[in-house]
């Protein structure tokens, strides 16, 4: 019981200590989430691309990470795109070059499904474990610009 109360005491605080970058990733989420529902992603591709990356580490990436992970939470319907593209921009905006992954899948009822994930320097941060992804085939990789 303690350790359960005492982590939920440091999420608070984090929470608290980053509350614009929490309400930053709200905010995004839900405009990316009523874009993709309202359009194509071509067109809301030109928004959230980052061409030039911001300075170099504004903030860390795992703090990007959380922040989206949590404020996406709250956003309903934020699936994995809406979270991937706005994972890429936010890491963009704070000089980390990244790659949105995009992969096919049969499941079990002959349903095809896809999936996102966002590679940052060769590794899988959002999206799933490496089990997880492993069953989709990709078929495109979307990237910001890298340094």
């Amino acid at each position: 019981m303690k350790l359960r109360i005492a982590k939920f005491v440091r999420q608070v605080r984090l929470a608290a200590r980053h509350a614009g970058l929490l309400m930053h990733s709200f905010v995004l989420l839900a405009a990316v989430r009523i874009a993709l529902y309202t359009t194509t992603y071509h067109r809301i591709a030109k928004y959230v691309r980052v061409d030039n990356l911001g300075p170099e580490g504004r903030r860390p990436v795992y703090l990007i990470v959380w922040a989206i992970e949590h404020a996406s939470r709250m956003v309903p319907r934020a699936n994995c795109l809406t979270r991937a593209l706005v994972l890429q921009y936010l890491l963009g905006r704070n000089g980390h070059g990244s790659i949105i992954r995009v992969g096919v899948a049969q499941s079990d009822v002959a349903v095809f499904e896809a999936h996102a994930w966002v590679l940052y320097e060769g590794g899988v941060i959002m999206g799933g474990t490496a089990e997880e992804i492993s069953r989709y085939t990709p078929i495109v990789d979307l990237a910001a610009d890298i340094r």
